[in-house]
């Protein structure tokens, strides 16, 4: 492979979910919400990828680092506070100062989120600190799927709204959320590598939003329950 392709391979996947993260927010802002939460759910597996075929290439870098950084802040940053906003700013159950904190909080928790994983000198190599921004904005961007395909976006606002901002308030806390790595048991590798296929399949063909519920969901809850543990008790579990 040509070393100037294998060194920028890994960017030209983050730069692709930088965009896909624009374009989500440009079809909100036009009213297609639902192909703005699809966009938002396709860049969590870009986001996913990238930093897999960096370490796969073994082309990690800085400049790979911060373009990260850049592409998470668009997507799972700006693009799930826009297709809130452009949800439910007009409605007249929801009032749209209480539509506007929600959406700036979240924008400002995820600013907040990456510039501190950005700093952190002693990240956990096994879990993350606070929920990610990739897995908060794939929990919020199911389920507006969910909501959206049985017509409950604009009945469900006034409880949309607490669950966006109690994810935004995980990513800056402290609970600890196993990162999706091979860990020693080959059985629970090809567990999770299957979930993230399924996932996958399901997104390409943009139905069973609520499976993508339960998956982003699940990892959620069951990821804080283990995570929350002892230390040791993550690769322990999984062997």
């Amino acid at each position: 492979m040509n070393s100037r392709f294998r060194t920028a391979a890994p960017s030209i996947v983050t730069a692709a979910g930088m965009l896909l993260g624009f374009s989500s927010i440009a079809v909100a802002a036009s009213g297609r919400v639902e192909t703005a939460a699809w966009l938002i759910v396709y860049c969590t597996f870009l986001d996913k990828a990238d930093g897999s075929l960096a370490r796969i290439l073994g082309v990690s870098s800085r400049f790979g680092m911060e373009m990260d950084s850049y592409s998470d802040f668009t997507s799972f940053g700006i693009a799930p506070a826009a297709l809130l906003w452009f949800s439910l700013y007009d409605t007249a159950a929801v009032p749209i100062w209480w539509v506007a904190f929600a959406s700036l909080t979240w924008v400002l928790m995820t600013a907040v989120r990456l510039a501190r994983f950005n700093v952190d000198d002693c990240a956990d190599t096994d879990c993350f600190s606070g929920v990610p921004t990739t897995l908060a904005a794939g929990v919020f961007a199911s389920l507006f799927l969910t909501l959206e395909r049985a017509g409950l976006v604009t009945a469900w606002g006034s409880s949309l709204i607490p669950l966006f901002l109690a994810l935004g308030i995980l990513m800056v806390g402290r609970l600890r959320i196993p990162k999706i790595k091979p860990r020693k048991s080959r059985a629970f590798n090809l567990f999770q590598y299957s979930m993230i296929l399924l996932a996958l399949a399901i997104a390409v063909a943009r139905v069973l939003p609520e499976a993508l519920l339960a998956l982003s969901s699940g990892y959620l809850v069951i990821g804080g329950l283990v995570g929350n543990r002892t230390p040791s008790s993550i690769d322990d579990e999984a062997g």
